[in-house]
Protein backbone atom coordinates (compact mmCIF):
# COMPACT_ATOMS: atom_id res chain seq x y z
CA UNK A 1 0.00 0.00 0.00
CA UNK A 2 1.85 3.90 -1.04
CA UNK A 3 0.73 5.76 1.38
CA UNK A 4 2.86 9.27 2.28
CA UNK A 5 2.22 12.61 0.72
CA UNK A 6 0.41 14.42 -2.49
CA UNK A 7 3.25 12.18 -8.92
CA UNK A 8 4.89 8.39 -11.31
CA UNK A 9 3.10 5.02 -9.63
CA UNK A 10 4.16 5.69 -5.67
CA UNK A 11 5.30 9.15 -6.48
CA UNK A 12 2.06 9.77 -8.05
CA UNK A 13 0.37 8.13 -5.21
CA UNK A 14 2.42 10.35 -2.54
CA UNK A 15 1.84 13.10 -4.00
CA UNK A 16 -2.19 12.76 -3.70
CA UNK A 17 -2.38 11.56 0.17
CA UNK A 18 -2.56 14.51 2.85
CA UNK A 19 -1.25 14.75 5.81
CA UNK A 20 -4.53 15.62 7.55
CA UNK A 21 -5.09 13.70 10.51
CA UNK A 22 -8.66 12.53 11.58
CA UNK A 23 -11.15 14.23 13.13
CA UNK A 24 -10.27 13.65 17.01
CA UNK A 25 -7.85 16.04 16.17
CA UNK A 26 -9.40 19.08 13.95
CA UNK A 27 -8.99 21.79 16.45
CA UNK A 28 -7.44 24.51 17.31
CA UNK A 29 -8.10 27.73 19.79
CA UNK A 30 -7.00 30.44 17.42
CA UNK A 31 -9.46 29.57 14.18
CA UNK A 32 -10.15 32.95 12.13
CA UNK A 33 -13.10 33.27 9.49
CA UNK A 34 -14.52 35.71 7.53
CA UNK A 35 -17.70 36.31 7.66
CA UNK A 36 -18.40 36.46 4.16
CA UNK A 37 -16.48 32.83 3.90
CA UNK A 38 -18.43 31.10 6.74
CA UNK A 39 -21.52 32.35 4.16
CA UNK A 40 -20.13 31.02 1.37
CA UNK A 41 -19.22 27.95 2.91
CA UNK A 42 -22.96 27.30 4.87
CA UNK A 43 -24.41 28.15 1.09
CA UNK A 44 -22.08 25.61 -0.65
CA UNK A 45 -22.78 22.79 1.96
CA UNK A 46 -26.56 23.95 1.16
CA UNK A 47 -26.02 23.43 -1.85
CA UNK A 48 -24.54 19.74 -1.61
CA UNK A 49 -27.58 18.62 0.29
CA UNK A 50 -27.62 20.39 3.74
CA UNK A 51 -25.30 19.28 6.70
CA UNK A 52 -27.89 17.63 7.73
CA UNK A 53 -28.35 15.26 5.31
CA UNK A 54 -24.68 14.57 5.42
CA UNK A 55 -24.42 13.88 8.92
CA UNK A 56 -27.23 11.37 9.08
CA UNK A 57 -25.92 9.24 5.99
CA UNK A 58 -25.44 5.60 7.38
CA UNK A 59 -23.17 4.12 5.07
CA UNK A 60 -20.86 5.87 2.18
CA UNK A 61 -19.61 3.48 -1.03
CA UNK A 62 -16.56 4.97 -2.86
CA UNK A 63 -13.33 3.77 -4.75
CA UNK A 64 -10.27 6.14 -5.32
CA UNK A 65 -8.60 5.47 -9.00
CA UNK A 66 -6.15 7.39 -9.69
CA UNK A 67 -5.03 7.54 -13.48
CA UNK A 68 -2.25 9.18 -14.39
CA UNK A 69 -1.27 9.37 -18.57
CA UNK A 70 -3.98 6.88 -19.37
CA UNK A 71 -1.80 4.72 -16.48
CA UNK A 72 -3.98 3.87 -13.86
CA UNK A 73 -1.25 3.96 -10.55
CA UNK A 74 -3.85 3.84 -7.61
CA UNK A 75 -7.42 1.49 -7.29
CA UNK A 76 -8.78 1.23 -3.94
CA UNK A 77 -12.68 0.41 -2.92
CA UNK A 78 -14.19 2.23 0.32
CA UNK A 79 -16.69 1.01 2.63
CA UNK A 80 -17.43 3.23 5.55
CA UNK A 81 -20.09 2.82 8.31
CA UNK A 82 -20.19 6.78 9.13
CA UNK A 83 -22.51 6.03 12.41
CA UNK A 84 -20.35 3.14 14.32
CA UNK A 85 -16.51 4.19 12.62
CA UNK A 86 -16.40 0.54 10.75
CA UNK A 87 -14.30 0.65 7.89
CA UNK A 88 -13.71 -2.05 4.87
CA UNK A 89 -10.81 -1.34 2.36
CA UNK A 90 -9.83 -3.02 -0.24
CA UNK A 91 -7.06 -2.86 -3.14
CA UNK A 92 -4.00 -4.55 -4.68
CA UNK A 93 -0.76 -4.58 -3.67
CA UNK A 94 1.78 -3.72 -5.68
CA UNK A 95 2.64 -7.76 -5.82
CA UNK A 96 -0.47 -8.21 -7.54
CA UNK A 97 -2.06 -9.71 -4.15
CA UNK A 98 -5.58 -8.84 -3.10
CA UNK A 99 -5.35 -6.90 0.50
CA UNK A 100 -8.76 -6.33 2.44
CA UNK A 101 -8.11 -4.31 5.86
CA UNK A 102 -11.30 -4.14 8.06
CA UNK A 103 -10.96 -2.15 11.10
CA UNK A 104 -12.84 1.35 12.94
CA UNK A 105 -11.60 4.73 12.04
CA UNK A 106 -12.20 5.54 15.74
CA UNK A 107 -9.65 3.52 17.64
CA UNK A 108 -7.83 2.45 14.67
CA UNK A 109 -8.25 -1.39 15.66
CA UNK A 110 -8.51 -3.95 12.98
CA UNK A 111 -7.42 -6.73 11.13
CA UNK A 112 -5.53 -7.02 7.85
CA UNK A 113 -5.68 -10.04 5.25
CA UNK A 114 -3.74 -10.94 2.24
CA UNK A 115 -4.66 -13.37 -0.24
CA UNK A 116 -7.46 -14.12 2.75
CA UNK A 117 -4.68 -14.82 5.24
CA UNK A 118 -4.64 -12.93 8.12
CA UNK A 119 -1.22 -10.95 8.74
CA UNK A 120 -0.25 -10.64 11.90
CA UNK A 121 1.97 -8.54 14.24
CA UNK A 122 3.57 -5.63 13.23
CA UNK A 123 2.60 -6.21 9.46
CA UNK A 124 -0.91 -6.51 10.48
CA UNK A 125 -0.28 -3.06 12.79
CA UNK A 126 1.40 -1.17 9.81
CA UNK A 127 -1.93 -2.42 7.32
CA UNK A 128 -4.07 -1.32 9.73
CA UNK A 129 -2.43 2.30 10.14
CA UNK A 130 -2.15 2.52 6.18
CA UNK A 131 -5.66 1.39 6.12
CA UNK A 132 -6.42 4.87 8.29
CA UNK A 133 -4.24 7.00 6.29
CA UNK A 134 -6.05 6.06 3.26
CA UNK A 135 -9.57 6.46 4.74
CA UNK A 136 -8.33 10.02 5.98
CA UNK A 137 -6.75 11.01 2.55
CA UNK A 138 -9.45 9.65 -0.16
CA UNK A 139 -12.26 10.96 2.21
CA UNK A 140 -11.13 14.01 1.54
CA UNK A 141 -10.98 14.29 -2.08
CA UNK A 142 -14.75 12.61 -1.44
CA UNK A 143 -16.15 15.21 0.63
CA UNK A 144 -13.36 17.85 1.32
CA UNK A 145 -16.20 20.69 1.00
CA UNK A 146 -18.33 19.11 3.92
CA UNK A 147 -15.00 20.17 6.35
CA UNK A 148 -14.62 23.58 5.85
CA UNK A 149 -16.77 24.58 8.83
CA UNK A 150 -14.71 21.47 10.93
CA UNK A 151 -12.67 22.83 14.18
CA UNK A 152 -9.62 24.01 13.56
CA UNK A 153 -10.06 25.13 9.78
CA UNK A 154 -9.39 29.02 9.31
CA UNK A 155 -11.41 30.70 5.83
CA UNK A 156 -10.46 34.09 4.21
CA UNK A 157 -12.25 35.57 1.59
CA UNK A 158 -10.60 36.80 -1.34
CA UNK A 159 -13.04 38.16 -3.64
CA UNK A 160 -13.88 36.90 -7.23
CA UNK A 161 -11.56 35.97 -9.49
CA UNK A 162 -12.61 35.07 -13.46
CA UNK A 163 -11.49 31.59 -14.66
CA UNK A 164 -12.30 30.15 -18.11
CA UNK A 165 -14.87 32.80 -18.68
CA UNK A 166 -16.89 32.25 -15.52
CA UNK A 167 -16.23 34.47 -12.13
CA UNK A 168 -15.63 32.47 -9.25
CA UNK A 169 -15.82 33.38 -5.62
CA UNK A 170 -12.50 32.35 -4.03
CA UNK A 171 -12.15 30.97 -0.50
CA UNK A 172 -8.88 30.53 1.48
CA UNK A 173 -8.64 27.30 3.77
CA UNK A 174 -5.34 27.50 6.42
CA UNK A 175 -5.11 25.05 9.19
CA UNK A 176 -4.60 26.20 12.97
CA UNK A 177 -2.45 22.92 14.38
CA UNK A 178 -4.36 20.34 12.07
CA UNK A 179 -2.32 17.13 10.85
CA UNK A 180 1.38 16.84 10.60
CA UNK A 181 1.40 19.70 7.86
CA UNK A 182 0.00 22.81 8.98
CA UNK A 183 1.56 25.00 6.35
CA UNK A 184 -0.79 23.48 3.65
CA UNK A 185 -2.74 26.39 1.83
CA UNK A 186 -6.04 25.60 -0.23
CA UNK A 187 -7.78 27.90 -2.52
CA UNK A 188 -11.53 26.71 -3.27
CA UNK A 189 -13.28 28.79 -6.67
CA UNK A 190 -17.03 28.41 -6.19
CA UNK A 191 -19.61 28.66 -8.81
CA UNK A 192 -21.66 31.66 -8.44
CA UNK A 193 -24.56 29.70 -10.51
CA UNK A 194 -23.98 26.28 -8.58
CA UNK A 195 -22.14 27.22 -5.13
CA UNK A 196 -20.29 24.41 -5.61
CA UNK A 197 -16.45 23.97 -5.01
CA UNK A 198 -15.42 23.76 -8.93
CA UNK A 199 -12.13 24.01 -8.71
CA UNK A 200 -9.44 23.28 -6.10
CA UNK A 201 -5.90 24.65 -6.03
CA UNK A 202 -3.36 23.96 -3.20
CA UNK A 203 -0.11 24.81 -1.96
CA UNK A 204 1.37 22.22 0.39
CA UNK A 205 3.69 22.86 2.80
CA UNK A 206 6.48 20.86 0.76
CA UNK A 207 5.91 23.98 -1.45
CA UNK A 208 4.36 21.73 -4.53
CA UNK A 209 1.10 23.14 -6.55
CA UNK A 210 -1.73 21.60 -7.93
CA UNK A 211 -4.99 22.29 -9.09
CA UNK A 212 -8.02 20.41 -9.61
CA UNK A 213 -11.44 20.71 -11.31
CA UNK A 214 -13.97 19.21 -9.58
CA UNK A 215 -17.12 17.23 -10.26
CA UNK A 216 -19.80 15.94 -7.96
CA UNK A 217 -22.77 13.15 -8.29
CA UNK A 218 -25.87 13.12 -5.51
CA UNK A 219 -26.67 10.35 -3.42
CA UNK A 220 -29.61 10.04 -1.35
CA UNK A 221 -29.87 14.07 -1.39
CA UNK A 222 -26.46 14.35 -0.78
CA UNK A 223 -23.66 15.64 -3.40
CA UNK A 224 -19.96 14.04 -3.19
CA UNK A 225 -16.69 14.26 -5.42
CA UNK A 226 -17.10 11.58 -8.62
CA UNK A 227 -14.33 12.67 -10.41
CA UNK A 228 -11.37 15.24 -10.37
CA UNK A 229 -9.17 16.06 -13.73
CA UNK A 230 -5.84 18.03 -13.43
CA UNK A 231 -4.84 20.91 -15.11
CA UNK A 232 -3.24 19.50 -17.46
CA UNK A 233 -5.82 16.85 -18.11
CA UNK A 234 -2.91 14.55 -17.64
CA UNK A 235 -4.04 13.30 -14.10
CA UNK A 236 -7.70 12.01 -12.95
CA UNK A 237 -8.90 11.21 -9.70
CA UNK A 238 -11.68 8.85 -9.85
CA UNK A 239 -14.22 8.25 -7.10
CA UNK A 240 -15.90 5.20 -8.85
CA UNK A 241 -19.97 4.62 -8.38
CA UNK A 242 -20.68 6.29 -5.28
CA UNK A 243 -22.98 5.79 -2.96
CA UNK A 244 -24.78 6.97 0.24
CA UNK A 245 -26.53 3.61 1.75
CA UNK A 246 -29.43 2.96 4.40
CA UNK A 247 -27.88 -0.45 4.91
CA UNK A 248 -25.13 -2.83 4.24
CA UNK A 249 -24.41 -6.24 5.01
CA UNK A 250 -22.54 -7.22 7.97
CA UNK A 251 -20.78 -9.11 6.62
CA UNK A 252 -18.28 -6.69 4.46
CA UNK A 253 -17.21 -5.35 8.07
CA UNK A 254 -16.48 -8.92 9.59
CA UNK A 255 -15.77 -11.12 5.99
CA UNK A 256 -12.95 -10.71 4.29
CA UNK A 257 -13.91 -12.98 1.34
CA UNK A 258 -16.74 -10.18 0.67
CA UNK A 259 -16.14 -8.45 -2.54
CA UNK A 260 -17.19 -4.84 -2.48
CA UNK A 261 -18.12 -5.38 -6.27
CA UNK A 262 -20.96 -7.49 -4.80
CA UNK A 263 -22.81 -4.84 -2.14
CA UNK A 264 -25.77 -3.49 -4.33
Amino acid sequence: MCTGRLLNGCALAAALMFTLSGPAQLYGADTTRHPKAIQLAQSMMQAMGGQQAWNSAHFVRFDFRVKADDKTVMDRSHLWDKQTGRYRLEETTKEGKSEVVLFNVNDRQGAAYINGKKVEDAAARKAVEDAYAAFINDMYWLSMPWKWLDPGVNLKYLGEKKRGGKTFEVVELTFDHVGLTPGDMYYAFLSRQSHLMEHWEYVLQSHNKVSWDWQYTETHGVKLASNHVSDDHKTSINMGNVRALETANEGFFTDPARLLTDLK
